[in-house]
């Protein structure tokens, strides 16, 4: 097989807004103070259904964005909350030189859009109508919006992303699910590894915490978790005097990463499992697939950071999955999620443990989850394994692996 030749590329540039506040180093100690970081919710139609709070942000405004207040008509808060993620993430590179041009890539896992298909005046109309499917066919010509139900978002966020920051490399945008997050590192690392890119912003943000969806989420298995706001954003970049590999094929192990300050991707899997039944296997099989690729097995990884499950099947699939995997393994890593500080982030979720993996390998740190507290301890090994399982039996794993290694 023909070799190809591949580029060293380091994960650095963490910016993170949620409930917590702005930063990986924000959220790790939220968690382990046990901050309470949930406000009002109220929403267009009243609170969110059985909750009277949830994990918000505050809307970034113009000056916070550093744009003018013209952009912010043509966007809503995930957009803005977006660029705000992605403006966190290049803080630092711009600090160092340069940012922007044909060699800087865009990788967005973004939710859906939760508009309405029927205004919600026209409920009653449509009551009245139930009996005729002719007068419920001629209500909905009449009512439904034109293109309703199509994003601005994706438009939006990367348009304005790319505009401000001058990104005008490759570019992709994955959803509507959370594995959408994890699609977009994966995507953004190998544009960079590929050569098609010589750095691409990676990021994802959260559904809109919205009455509607609550009922997306009811039809999907919704199990009660909270919904939250945030986004999640890093760099992908070419390593500085790294050079290139010739490297057979996948191995991505051998690819992302070159000893320098960051760490780096060194390992992912991608699966389908097309109903309940077939999504543990699904989930075990990217698992091993990215331990394969980051050349390595269940005992030389330090930290599970597994996808906030907010459906019963995709908890009890994760949880079989992970029982498989690391059965036999004399120290099985602590499992861990964010959720209790940030509520479910959707798409933004893995990306967000992305980051707090990134930051306890910097530091060689992990949590763990004790009862209602968390406590931090020692990383017994240099890796951590972040999880995406999106409602429709999409999944990602990938391997992260700390510079040192």
């Amino acid at each position: 097989m023909t070799a190809m030749t591949r580029h060293h590329v380091r994960l650095t540039a963490p910016g993170l807004y949620t409930a917590a506040g702005t930063g990986p180093g924000d959220l790790w100690e939220t968690l382990v103070a046990g901050k309470d970081t949930r406000s009002p919710a109220e929403a267009l139609a009243g609170p969110w259904p059985e909750f009277d709070t949830a994990f918000l942000v505050d809307d970034p405004d113009a000056a916070t964005l550093g744009v003018h207040r013209r952009v912010l008509r043509t966007s809503e808060k995930q957009a803005r909350m977006a660029l705000y993620g992605a403006r966190l993430a290049l803080a630092g590179p711009a600090a160092r030189g340069p940012v922007g041009g044909p060699g800087w890539g865009l990788y967005l896992g973004l939710p859906t859009v939760d508009e309405e298909l029927l205004r919600f005046s026209a409920l009653d109309r449509l009551h009245k109508a139930a009996g005729s499917p002719a007068e419920v066919a001629a209500l909905y010509g009449r009512e439904v919006p034109p293109f309703s139900g199509l994003s601005h978002l994706n438009s939006t966020a990367a348009a304005h992303i790319s505009a401000v920051f001058g990104l005008t490399g490759a570019m992709a945008a994955y959803s509507p699910f959370s594995d959408a997050g994890l699609q977009a590192l994966i995507d953004g690392a190998l544009s960079v590894a590929e050569g098609e890119n010589e750095a691409a912003l990676v990021g994802a943000v959260s559904p809109k915490v919205h009455p509607l969806l609550f009922a997306q989420y009811e039809e999907l298995g919704w199990n009660g978790a909270v919904p939250g706001e945030g986004a999640a954003f890093l760099l992908a970049e070419r390593a500085a005097g790294g050079g290139a590999d010739g490297v057979a094929s996948g191995g991505v192990g051998s690819v992302v990463g070159d000893g320098a300050p960051g760490a780096r991707l060194a390992g992912f899997g991608r699966a389908f499992g097309a109903g309940p039944e077939d999504r543990a296997e699904a989930i075990a099989e990217a698992v091993h697939a990215a331990l394969e690729t980051a050349g390595t097995d269940a005992g030389g990884i330090g930290w599970v950071l597994p996808d906030a499950a907010w459906t019963a099947d995709s908890a009890r699939a994760q949880q079989a999955a992970l029982d498989r995997v690391f059965a036999g393994t004399a120290d099985r890593p602590a499992a861990f999620t964010t959720e209790r500080a940030t509520g479910v982030l959707g798409p933004a979720h893995p990306l967000a443990h992305t980051l707090l993996a990134l930051h306890g390998l910097a530091t060689g740190r992990r949590l763990a989850a004790d009862g209602d507290t968390v406590r931090e301890e020692a990383l017994p090994a240099p890796r951590a394994l972040v999880l995406a399982c999106g409602a429709r039996g999409q999944v990602c794993a990938v391997v992260l692996e700390g510079a040192e290694k």
